[in-house]
């Protein structure tokens, strides 16, 4: 049953992690140019469908209590993401003539989906950083543009000030509120000791780098 909620509650999450696999596969086997956009396309647009369907069923389930959980307009907002990716693909199949942008592309939905469906701070934490790191690759893959480099470099350096702050917000939040969970946050908003403020101080900073 277990098992069987996690397949589920991950669907899109697992076709997204199936077409990554799919994708370096073609690459070793030295075939990108012919399938790679074909198989990115099929596994963003079967991870959408299967969102939509899901939330539209009105399923919702916490395969991981307390750290990963999905309900309707979880589903709903990773079904509206992963097909507004679809154009993206379309758009960028003249730009980048290997595969690494499809393969970069699908790691970051996947951290985006992971984000949405985040209960504790740890599983937000995973999120963010899944879907920033390819990030930071996607902005170089442009070298032919001097501008690339400068910045990917930029990113790369906020990305690591803004993951530094946020883990030391996270470290303040469990050391006064004794939980990871997302409600831990909420709950400090309105707190008066220090070290709640300051955890959630980090942890906003950190969104705006």
């Amino acid at each position: 049953m277990i098992s069987h909620d996690v397949l589920m509650a991950m669907l899109p999450e697992h076709l997204l992690l199936a077409g990554i696999v799919l994708l370096v596969a073609l690459e070793i086997a030295g075939r990108w140019q012919r399938a790679s956009l074909a198989v990115a396309l099929l596994s963003v647009a079967a991870a959408a469908v299967a969102a939509a369907s899901l939330s539209f069923d009105g399923y919702a389930a916490a395969p991981f209590a307390g750290q990963f959980s999905v309900d309707p307009a979880t589903l709903l907002a990773k079904a509206v993401v992963l097909a507004l990716a679809l154009p993206v693909l379309l758009m960028a199949r003249d730009e980048f003539e290997g595969g690494e942008f499809a393969v970069l592309l699908l790691s970051s939905l996947y951290g985006v989906c992971l984000l949405q469906s985040a209960d504790s701070v740890l599983t937000l934490f995973l999120g963010l950083e899944l879907m920033s790191i390819p990030v930071y690759t996607l902005v170089l893959l442009a070298y032919r543009r001097p501008q690339s480099a400068e910045a990917a470099l930029k990113y790369l350096v906020l990305g690591g000030t803004a993951t530094a702050m946020f883990l030391m917000g996270a470290s303040l939040l469990y050391g006064s509120s004794g939980s990871m969970a997302i409600e831990a946050f909420s709950r400090s908003l309105g707190a008066t000791d220090t070290l709640a403020r300051a955890a959630v101080v980090l942890v906003i900073l950190a969104f705006f780098l």
